[in-house]
């Protein structure tokens, strides 16, 4: 299993992580979209109405099932896949599918905690890559790690604030050997709110973009990120960072993020998202 994903440039790895903060309601996760058409639809406890959700970023479309509009289908036709996504009482399976074949091409099985977070994720059928995660008192993801190379593994932190406010800071990455490889630090242009996060790309693998069951990371949008590489024998830094500028919808969700590189100027734009309807006044 590979559980640090190779990260190219900052903007690979933060394409999301600027997009973090005040989660949606992570128990959502936990309910098939059989067993909860018996249940309210007017749960208090959604903040965004069922038909409000992410349908598109970029080419990629997404769709959702049931009154609280669970993740049911993620489709990339440009290449040649979709997943579907099947719920039970403590876990959620991703099964991906070739869209020429039908073929399945493999699944991930998500395993839940008791608040509706995953506590474990496991690629393939022989559970050989199995990703363990360890939250905080605040429900934020401290750890991500290997479960058979447990040094191999993902450091978070956040700034000492009250339960809700608290910022992600920084991201470190190790290897199997214990050598960290990479740092990422974070930070804000004031207190942008994020009103509809998603996971970042640069989490282990078997994760997900679009399942809110990893925790909040922040409930602000990101400025800057810098990252750090490390190399050794000898040991030597490189430090490369990005600028982050956003457009958003009329209700203020984001619609493009600028991408612009500290020391080249260069710039570009990530995929544009859309949204089946305004938020809730919730």
């Amino acid at each position: 299993m590979k559980l640090l994903q190779n990260v190219p440039t900052v903007a690979k790895a933060i394409i999301i992580a600027g997009m973090l903060g005040a989660c949606q309601n992570e128990k959502d996760a936990i309910v098939s979209p059989g067993a909860e058409q018996a249940q309210n639809a007017d749960d208090k406890n959604a903040k965004i109405l069922a038909d409000s959700k992410l349908i598109s970023e970029g080419s990629r479309k997404l769709s959702y099932s049931g009154p609280r509009s669970l993740l049911a289908k993620e489709m990339l036709e440009s290449h040649n896949y979709y997943i579907d996504y099947i719920y039970s009482a403590q876990s959620i399976q991703s099964n991906k599918y070739e869209i020429s074949t039908n073929k399945k091409v493999t699944t991930i099985t998500y395993t839940l905690d008791a608040n509706g977070l995953c506590k474990e994720s496991s690629v393939g059928n022989n559970f050989s890559g199995t990703t363990l995660f360890k939250y905080n008192e605040n429900q934020q993801l401290v750890m991500a790690f290997n479960k058979f190379e447990p040094n191999e593994r993902q450091e978070f932190k956040y700034s000492a604030e009250p339960a809700g406010q608290a910022r992600l800071l920084s991201v470190s990455f190790y290897d199997k050997q214990n050598y960290k490889t990479k740092e990422l630090t974070y930070s804000y242009a004031g207190t942008i709110p994020d009103l509809y996060p998603l996971n970042p790309d640069f989490l282990a693998s078997g994760t997900g973009k679009y399942l809110p069951i990893f925790g909040k990371f922040s409930p602000y949008l990101i400025k800057m990120v810098t990252e750090t590489q490390h190399t050794y024998h000898p040991h030597k830094e490189i430090t490369s960072g990005e600028i982050y500028d956003y457009t958003f919808h009329p209700e203020g969700r984001v619609k493009t993020i600028k991408v612009t590189n500290l020391k080249t100027g260069n710039f570009h734009f990530l995929p544009e998202r859309k949204y089946a309807s305004a938020m809730s006044a919730n």
